[in-house]
């Protein structure tokens, strides 16, 4: 029976308005005469508290069933608690430190905002410092409310109430030392704190641990000038302004994730809009706007740079001697002066995403397409210079707006020019040659370093040879140098073109015979009694003596 009774207590309206305060039934008289109206709807209210009621409560004098009255009088009471109470059990922060239990100096109630147009349930004062309080009752801040406040960098707790009976006792419990059903809509302390701290952005809004690049956080939107806005950058005021889809074009507000990421989202929660659309609109219109309001435009071009050397270098080759590399071009230096958006290819019968020409000529014209799998032109076809943006994260739009375009991996530059007059350092150069070099013990050593390495030789290297066109391979470059120590009678291991050599598993083929070391290179035997040149690599690498580049270097 009791526990009957306690359901029913739950379902009934226990409380009601009596000169502007918040009254519970037993402090009234019985019957029509008790003087209270429904929280919600103000309708008149008859006390049913006498011996005849299982559960005292109040009805409505017209017998109308008000489905909000519970909720109102919840609403009602937990603004009582704080200003009774002056004291808020905050949520963990959006940096992950603990909440803390803040007391307060002052409460105002129903205070209208007049930079915001406004009203927030509470507004608490500590210090300097300002507090806005929002309590959800059966749906939460709304969306347009939950944006003016975050663009005005108001700090900003809400707490979900619904789940509170209507009791003084838990409604107070609840605010002031629990820590759940409660979130920050904006936390600046901890906002400026990240701010400070983070190396990677100077973003203003995108705070959270969830990663600012996912494409569902939003970040660009044109505002009712048709201005494309950058939330983290550009000054955003939703209280002087409205901001608009990139995609879909309907209107939008500023919210913030459970991961504590700002991000603009649609105020009507139902509208789909894809984000490769989202995507694809941005990025097209970030470049554009790029364009159009700069006295430079940067494209990264991945062209070949010569090497500085290349006129005194006595090893320099033009079809080795180069280095990949992006090289910057202002294109407003080039007298490209027009950017234009969803131009016509007649040839094609399509639609490229951007064009960017010279006034006079549509010869050096470049075509810009950009992919995020939302459309399906291909650029391919394009017979002049072409751009293709792959575009699949939001840390590519950032790339788009902040660095010049061709920056970030996945762009792709089709029929541009890839030699250019610049030059690179001999260090950045990727060829590497092949270089022989013999000791004065008879050995001998052949690497492959760096043009820029070839310096770098042990004391004892008496001949060095400098291989400056490709010879083929490692093995015919020893054998020539070999073969030309042989020629010049020099002092030096010649096992490796014996005929008693066998290169597959560098033995000597006459060891068991003769006596002669099995594996010859570990002792490296000069002026072998039984050394015999092998007649095939004397005829066949010696043809390369006449046409392969060699330098050599006899050090003293």
């Amino acid at each position: 029976m009791k526990k009957d009774i306690d359901e029913l207590k739950e379902k009934v309206l226990a409380h009601a308005l009596k000169d502007g305060k918040l009254i519970h039934i037993d402090r009234v008289s019985n019957g029509n005469e008790c003087g209270c109206i429904c929280p919600y709807c103000k309708g008149k209210l008859c006390a049913k508290n006498d011996g005849t009621y299982k559960v005292h409560h109040f009805a409505h004098q017209s017998g109308d069933d008000c489905g909000h009255a519970i909720e109102s009088a919840l609403h009602l009471m937990a603004k009582d608690v704080m200003q009774e109470t002056l004291c808020i059990q905050l949520p963990d922060r959006q940096d992950g430190s603990r909440g803390e239990q803040l007391k307060l100096d002052k409460i105002e109630v129903e205070f209208h905002d007049k930079d915001t147009n406004l009203r927030p349930d509470c507004i608490g004062y500590y210090g300097d410092k300002v507090l806005w309080i929002e309590f959800k009752r059966t749906h939460a801040v709304d969306a347009k409310k939950r944006g003016k406040i975050i663009s005005s960098k108001i700090d900003c707790v809400e707490l979900d109430i619904n789940g509170c009976k209507l009791d003084s006792d838990i409604v107070r419990r609840f605010i002031t030392q629990e820590k759940q059903k409660r979130n920050w809509i904006v936390d600046t302390t901890t906002n400026s704190t990240q701010t400070n701290l983070s190396s990677n952005h100077n973003d203003k809004y995108a705070y959270g641990k969830q990663s600012e690049y996912d494409l569902a956080i939003r970040v660009y939107a044109k505002d009712e000038n048709n201005s494309l806005v950058n939330l983290n950058k550009d000054e955003v005021n939703m209280n002087e302004h409205k901001y608009f889809c990139l995609a879909c074009g309907t209107e939008l507000t500023i919210d913030v994730n459970q991961n504590g990421i700002y991000s603009f989202v649609h105020l009507d929660s139902n509208i789909d809009c894809k984000d490769s659309h989202y995507a694809y609109k941005a990025a097209k219109e970030i470049i554009w706007h790029k364009f159009m309001s700069s006295d430079k435009f940067e494209i990264m071009v991945p062209q070949k740079l010569k090497c500085e050397d290349n006129q005194k270098c006595v090893l320099y080759n033009a079809r080795e001697c180069y280095t990949k590399k992006k090289v910057c071009h202002n294109l407003k230096e080039h007298g490209y002066s027009e950017c234009l958006k969803d131009v016509e290819i007649p040839e094609l019968k399509e639609k490229c995403d951007l064009l960017i020409k010279r006034a006079d000529s549509m010869k050096t014209a470049i075509f810009i397409n950009i992919n995020t799998g939302y459309n399906n032109f291909d650029i391919t076809k394009v017979e002049g210079r072409s751009i293709e943006i792959n575009v699949l994260d939001g840390k590519k739009l950032k790339s788009l707006q902040d660095e010049p375009l061709g920056t970030t991996v996945g762009t792709i530059f089709r029929n541009f020019n890839k030699e250019t007059n610049k030059i690179a350092s001999s260090s950045e150069m990727s060829s590497r040659i092949f270089r022989f070099q013999l000791f004065s013990s008879g050995k001998y050593h052949l690497d492959e370093p760096y043009c820029s390495d070839i310096k770098d030789r042990k004391q004892t290297t008496i001949l060095e040879y400098l291989f400056s066109q490709n010879i083929g391979s490692k093995y015919i470059a020893k054998c020539y140098a070999l073969l030309k120590c042989y020629d010049q009678k020099r002092k030096v291991c010649f096992c490796e073109i014996c005929e008693e050599f066998s290169a597959v598993d560098n033995t000597c083929k006459c060891h068991n015979k003769k006596g002669t070391p099995r594996f010859p290179l570990k002792e490296w035997k000069m002026n072998c009694p039984h050394f015999w040149i092998n007649s095939w690599l004397e005829s066949n690498i010696k043809g390369y003596y006449d046409n392969v580049q060699v330098i050599e270097n006899i050090i003293k």
